[in-house]
């Protein structure tokens, strides 16, 4: 059984996070590309020559990503975005949105992997004491350049869509991180229980998880009837002793495939330790039970088993118990295993029920 590779606490949440400012970084390009066109079309030309400042560093910041660390690209980001928004206000005034980009930038700090929750907090608190300061600020300074009412109105408008653009962007890219990592943990959880209730050797159910099917299925249907048997590979030692240990676990796996086939279907079979196999028949009373297990053991002692150059030949003696609706299943498997032992005192390869 393969194990899943488990790196995206390590490996993708970074790459998530670097995808996020990448996003981020081509917003920005299309908003001062756009922003130019506006302030030129205002009829103030010479005013969009200043954002080519802010387009050029946000190309290289973007170029350059992949060749920094993360922290310094998110570092490089926070002066950018903190810088437009200080210089759009303070050139252009409360009134044109500036303040939104504001929110997308708080909300990619607090995914940060590389900040603690203080950092996180303290950052907030500077984008809090900014945007304060810029709100006193234009209460008592009006801006550089003073726009008509129209041109306030439609930079509120390219601002506040394109602010929303890029936190819509930072959600659908760490939300879409968030729910790959989470698949993945219930996958992993998964391939863990099974591996937990699973045999390594025979890939059957262990006792443990035998166990756990036998306590929910009492639980769930208390009133139903089900029967149980208990089996044992006859002379398996001596199999173990004269050809190594290699082919007795050539013997445990051609009969648990065996066991798989006869009881699909039916119920569900274990292996109970060493040679020894549990059988669970759920709405199967003693007599069906019993029937079934004979065809079983007529299966076993028919069975070629074949060993690198060896074909051996083995039988198995199995003891069948019915539910009574009283006793707990460590009493029903304790009268199982001694008509078990009642089986190999007289002559082996038997079904007693």
């Amino acid at each position: 059984m393969s194990i899943i590779n488990h790196k995206f606490d390590a490996e993708t949440t970074p790459v998530y996070f670097s995808l996020a400012l990448k996003r981020s970084y081509d917003v920005y390009i299309v908003y001062f590309l756009l922003f130019m066109v506006c302030i030129a079309c205002f009829g103030y030309p010479l005013n969009a020559l200043p954002v080519t400042v802010w387009l050029a560093v946000s190309l290289l910041a973007r170029h350059f990503m992949n060749r920094i660390f993360i922290r310094w690209n998110f570092l490089f980001y926070v002066v950018i975005s903190a810088g437009w928004i200080s210089y759009f206000i303070y050139y252009y005034g409360w009134n044109c949105g500036g303040t939104n980009f504001i929110l997308p930038l708080m909300l990619i700090s607090m995914f940060s992997l590389y900040d603690t929750t203080f950092n996180k907090i303290a950052f907030a608190v500077f984008l809090f004491i900014l945007r304060m300061a810029l709100f006193f600020h234009c209460q008592s300074h009006p801006p550089v350049y003073i726009l008509t009412k129209p041109h306030m109105l439609i930079l509120q408008i390219v601002n506040t869509i394109l602010s929303f653009v890029i936190m819509g962007m930072i959600c659908m890219t760490f939300s879409a991180n968030l729910q790959k990592t989470e698949k993945h943990l219930l996958l992993y959880n998964m391939e863990l229980r099974q591996q937990a209730g699973t045999d390594p050797l025979t890939s059957l159910y262990n006792r443990r998880r035998m166990e756990e099917i036998l306590e929910n299925h009492i639980k769930a249907n208390p009133n139903e009837n089900f029967s149980i048997a208990i089996g044992d590979i006859d002379f398996f030692k001596k199999v173990n002793d004269t050809y190594g240990h290699n082919c007795g676990d050539q013997v445990l796996k051609s009969l648990s495939n065996l066991f798989k086939e006869k009881t699909l279907g039916m119920g569900h079979v274990c292996r109970w330790g060493g040679e020894e196999f549990l059988f669970f028949f759920p709405g199967i009373n003693l007599d069906h039970a019993s029937s079934i297990m004979s065809e079983i053991n007529i299966a076993v002692s028919k069975s070629v088993i074949t060993y690198k150059d060896l074909t051996l030949h083995v039988t198995m003696t199995f003891g069948v118990e019915e539910n009574d609706f009283h006793s707990n299943i460590s009493e029903m498997v304790k009268r199982a295993d001694d008509k078990l032992y009642y089986g190999k005192t007289h002559g082996r390869d038997t079904v007693i029920s």
